[in-house]
């Protein structure tokens, strides 16, 4: 909780001074996004507290159903009519002029699918075949509905979360070297047939020989970071947030921040990540109960893949890929979505179950059967 919040502090303080200004040339308020993003923390806030006192195990009970609405989200934002195309991408549904990204919640319902699969049947993840259904199960219609938006970081951090399951269900390492492989060969075919995205790789392996072009946002990226230098030109001083650094408040924020409070600031910024990984880490190795250690470690890869994406994006060590700083970039669905994952995570530490060794169907089952076996004693002794 004490690391949540101090993320989440961190963002309101980054998301105000990154926005300020756009705020103010297009909407006459510096505190525009500050006040939606403020109402987005409180709704988050929310479903982390409900979420923390909610039996993980329903979600168990839920995930056909929880899996099926998250599809029909992804299918109803490429609709024609219902969505918005912003940047050239489908991938919000306007409710009362907030946009929300059903991505967003796919991913956790895909964790959720595949943890709940593995479960059922145990053994079936160590076999190949076994392996491959809760691979296509989990990952290809969800992948393949939000690659069509287009959205590839959102892609990515799906697979990676969905890895996390399968590497905390003991799946042998040939098949998730395997699983890596065709990944790779998979986003080397999209990233060809579609000249954006080979634009950002040529861009990832020499940003500087196109710097107004298709170099433009990784640059201005490292200029920002560069410009900081240790201990940052101060908090609400950047240059490049007017108008330099696209996507400042959102995919691009680490360089607002490296910019306004230097290499200190980051490291702050990779050490709370850090340690809010550390954590969730220590509470999927320490749950006994096999489906809470399997949802733990998927959404500690959702909070963690997410976070190196972005972070790797800004300071060039990975190619550009468009998914926020979770708990720290302007937006809500993604906000709203780590929170609820975050009060997820602190039900699976506190919960009974996840002490117990003996998984909650055989403990119940065996409750009943003590039941059954006192009843006629007791009733012999009402009879006497």
């Amino acid at each position: 909780m004490l690391v949540t919040f101090l993320l989440v502090a961190y963002g309101l303080v980054m998301a105000y001074s990154a926005s300020a200004a756009e705020a103010y040339f297009e909407h006459g308020s510096s505190f525009h996004y500050l006040g939606r993003q403020i109402l987005w923390v409180a709704l988050g806030v929310g479903a982390l507290v409900l979420l923390s006192r909610t039996d993980y195990a329903w979600f168990r009970k839920l995930a056909l159903p929880f899996a099926g609405l998250s599809l029909a989200g992804l299918v109803l934002v490429l609709a024609p009519g219902v969505s918005v195309p912003v940047n050239g991408a489908r991938r919000w549904i306007f409710l009362g002029g907030q946009g929300v990204q059903p991505s967003e919640l796919a991913k956790l319902a895909c964790v959720v699918l595949v943890a709940a699969l593995i479960v059922r049947r145990p053994r079936e993840v160590l076999g190949l075949w076994g392996f491959l259904r809760l691979a296509v199960v989990g990952i290809l219609p969800a992948a393949a509905l939000i690659m069509l938006e287009p959205d590839m970081g959102t892609t990515l951090v799906l697979v990676a979360a969905v890895a996390a399951v399968f590497v905390a269900a003991g799946t042998p390492l040939r098949y998730l070297i395997g699983l890596a492989a065709t990944g790779v060969v998979a986003v080397l075919l999209l990233i060809v047939t579609e000249p954006y995205r080979l634009e950002r790789l040529v861009a990832f392996l020499d940003p500087w020989k196109d710097r107004q072009g298709s170099g433009y946002q990784v640059t201005q990226s490292l200029i920002s970071i560069a410009s900081g230098r240790v201990f940052g030109v101060g908090l609400g001083n950047s240059v490049q947030k007017f108008g330099f650094l696209p996507e400042q408040t959102t995919d691009m924020i680490t360089g607002i921040i490296g910019e306004e409070l230097g290499l200190v600031g980051l490291l702050v910024l990779l050490v709370l990540y850090a340690a809010l990984a550390w954590v969730c880490f220590r509470i999927a190795l320490d749950c006994k109960d096999l489906f809470g250690k399997l949802l733990a470690a998927g959404i500690t890869g959702i909070v963690a893949g997410q976070a190196c994406l972005n972070v790797g994006a800004a300071v060039g060590a990975l190619p550009l890929t468009g998914v926020p700083l979770p708990l720290v970039s302007v937006g809500g669905t993604n906000l709203l979505v780590v929170l609820g994952c975050l009060g997820i995570m602190m039900n699976i530490a506190t919960n009974r179950r996840s002490h117990i060794a003996v998984s909650a169907q055989r403990r119940d089952g065996a409750a009943g059967g003590r039941r059954d076996r006192r009843s006629p004693a007791a009733g012999a002794r009402r009879r006497g």
